[in-house]
């Protein structure tokens, strides 16, 4: 986490700052990912369910990827203007990435109060 003393978020990535340090994953990599999962998806027969799997290797390329175009300053919605989410899904999602990772709530809001996040 950052802390008030960290250099500005608007110092250069390739300075050695930004809101989390190293670069937690790789763009090119995850976009792979992403597009193997597509393909996979794609080659479903009409009216299959996605496995458990999938939806995890999607969630976590998706999440990964989203985590590095932060990181390199990128600050976007991850729901277009079209896209209607309820609170309600978000904090199911919210919730389960937490636990999966250990991470309390509480800690959610210290680093976004540190991190300007």
């Amino acid at each position: 986490m950052s802390s008030p003393e960290d250099p500005p978020k608007e110092a250069p990535i390739e300075q050695g700052y930004g809101d989390a340090g190293d670069l937690l994953a790789d763009v090119g990599e995850e976009t792979v990912k992403i597009r193997d999962i597509a393909a996979r998806i794609v080659a479903l027969d009409d009216g299959a369910e996605l496995s458990d799997e999938m939806v995890q290797e999607a969630m976590t390329a998706l999440t990964r990827l989203y985590t590095v175009k932060f990181q390199l300053g990128e600050r976007w919605s991850p729901f277009g203007d079209s896209q209607v989410v309820p609170a309600t899904s978000v904090m199911i999602m919210t919730t389960a990435m937490c636990r999966a990772v250990n991470v309390e709530l509480f800690e959610v809001g210290m680093w976004q109060s540190w991190s300007g996040a």
